[in-house]
C-alpha cells in the first residue's frame, strides 16, 4: 500500500469504517466475503502467488486477534456485514445497516413513487370503509392521477388526523408519517422487482422448452432446471405476503410507525439477503429467445448449476 493511501485510511472514522491494525489486513487485495453453498464468511488474500482463504472464525485464532480487541469487534461486524453486501475490504464503510438500520443500497425513484401512491391509495380506500393495497402498477397509476381519489386521500388525511388524536388542522404531521414510512417500504417494492427478474427465469426456461421440444437431449436439461427452479423461488412470495399483510392498515402502520418501520426493515434486511445470490444469475437471461443459438444454452447450463448449488433439493427427480 502506497503511503497516500495509508494516510487516507488513517483520516477515517474507526467507528463508521473497517479500520484493522493486524498487518494481516494490509496485504495486497486482502478482503472479506461469503463462500460455499452455506455462504459462511472467509478472509482472502495474497501471500506471494498463493490466494489464500480463511474461514473468518479462525482469523481470530490464527494470528492472536483477541475478541474484545478493536480488530476482533470488526470481524463480528464484517461477518454481520456481508449480509449486506457482496464484500468488505480494510477501510471501507461499515454498512448502514449495522450503524443505524438504514439500507445501505439506493432504490430507483419509481419505486418511491410506488410505496408513496400504494399508501395514499390505502388512505383514499380506508375512508370508504373498505381498505385495500393495490400492488397492480397500471391501476395504481391509474388511480393516483384521478381527480376524485384525490380529493378522498385529502378527506383522509383530514379525518386520520382526527383518527390519531392530532387534530385536523395538523394534517401535515400525518402526510410526514406517511413520507418518510413511503421511505421504508420503498426498499420492498426494489425487491419486489428484483423478485419478479429472478421469477422470470421460470418463464423464460418454459420458453426455451418450447424452442427445443424436439430435441430430445438438451429438453431434457431444461426440464431439469426448471423442476429445480420452482422451490428456489417459490419461497420469496410468503415474506412478500406478510409485508402486505403487515403494513395493509393505515390507521395501525400509522399508530404503531416505529414497530412497523422495524419490521418492515427486518423484512427487507432478510428479502435482500436471500436475493442477492440471484444478481450473478440474472444477467444471464439477457438473451433472444426467439431463436435457437448457443447463449441459450448457456444460460440454461448456468441456471441448473446455479439452483443445483444454492438451493439443492434432495428428490429433484420428481
Amino acid at each position: 500500500m502506497n503511503s497516500a493511501a495509508q494516510d487516507d485510511r488513517s483520516r477515517l472514522d474507526p467507528s463508521t469504517h473497517f479500520i484493522f491494525q493486524h498487518r494481516i489486513f494490509k496485504l495486497p487485495d486482502a478482503r472479506f466475503e461469503v463462500s460455499g453453498r452455506d455462504r459462511a464468511p472467509v478472509l482472502r488474500v495474497k501471500l506471494g502467488e498463493l490466494d489464500a482463504v480463511i474461514p473468518i472464525d479462525d482469523v481470530s485464532s490464527e494470528f492472536g486477534i483477541k475478541p474484545d480487541a478493536q480488530d476482533g469487534k470488526l470481524l463480528v461486524q464484517v461477518a454481520q456485514g456481508l449480509r449486506f453486501i457482496r464484500d468488505i475490504r480494510p477501510g471501507d464503510s461499515i454498512p448502514s445497516e449495522l450503524l443505524d438500520g438504514t439500507a445501505s443500497w439506493r432504490v430507483e425513484d419509481h419505486h418511491r413513487e410506488i410505496a408513496k401512491n400504494r399508501l395514499m391509495m390505502q388512505v383514499a380506500t380506508w375512508l370508504g370503509g373498505s381498505e385495500s393495497v393495490v400492488l397492480d402498477l397500471r391501476e395504481l397509476r391509474r388511480m393516483s392521477v384521478d381527480a376524485s381519489i384525490q380529493d378522498k386521500i385529502r378527506e383522509g388525511i383530514t379525518q386520520i388526523a382526527g383518527t390519531l388524536g392530532l387534530g385536523a388542522n395538523r394534517r401535515d404531521e400525518v402526510l410526514d408519517m406517511i413520507d418518510r414510512f413511503a421511505r421504508e417500504l420503498c426498499y420492498i417494492e426494489a425487491l419486489r422487482d428484483r423478485y419478479n427478474l429472478a421469477g422470470s427465469i421460470g418463464d423464460k426456461l418454459g420458453r426455451v422448452a418450447k424452442l427445443y421440444r424436439d430435441e430430445k437431449q438438451f429438453h431434457e436439461e431444461v426440464r431439469r432446471a426448471q423442476i429445480l427452479f420452482r422451490p428456489a423461488v417459490s419461497g420469496f412470495t410468503g415474506l412478500f405476503d406478510q409485508v402486505d399483510a403487515q403494513t395493509s392498515e393505515i390507521i395501525a402502520v400509522l399508530k404503531g410507525y416505529d414497530s412497523m418501520v422495524k419490521f418492515v426493515r427486518e423484512m427487507r434486511d432478510e428479502l435482500h439477503q436471500r436475493l442477492i445470490i440471484w444478481d450473478t444469475i440474472i444477467p444471464a437471461w439477457n438473451v433472444n429467445l426467439e431463436r435457437r443459438h448457443d447463449e441459450i444454452r448457456e444460460a440454461v447450463r448456468a441456471t441448473y448449476r446455479f439452483v443445483a448449488f444454492h438451493f439443492p433439493q434432495t428428490h429433484d427427480w420428481l
